[in-house]
């Protein structure tokens, strides 16, 4: 459980605070669409889950390919 809240960002903040928000309106209007909106945010940003602001970004690291067949360019002295 101390996992879940460890390393947030602006976005996972942004959901949690916009889901939040969303639910306790729509409890308190009755609006039972925004009541299920706002819970899918909390469960987004409880998660860590969705593709917003990089949420499933590709890994950063980069792999050499053809490693053994390019050789660095060398200039030639005259």
């Amino acid at each position: 459980m101390g996992n879940l809240f460890n390393n947030w960002d602006i976005s996972k903040w942004i959901r949690l605070i916009t889901g939040v928000g969303g639910a306790s309106y729509g409890l308190y209007a009755g609006d039972y669409f925004l009541l299920m909106l706002g819970v899918l945010f909390v469960g987004l940003a409880v998660l860590n889950k969705g593709c917003c602001c990089g949420g499933c970004s590709a890994p950063t690291e980069t792999k050499a390919i053809y490693k053994d067949f390019v050789k660095p360019y060398q200039t030639k002295k005259n």
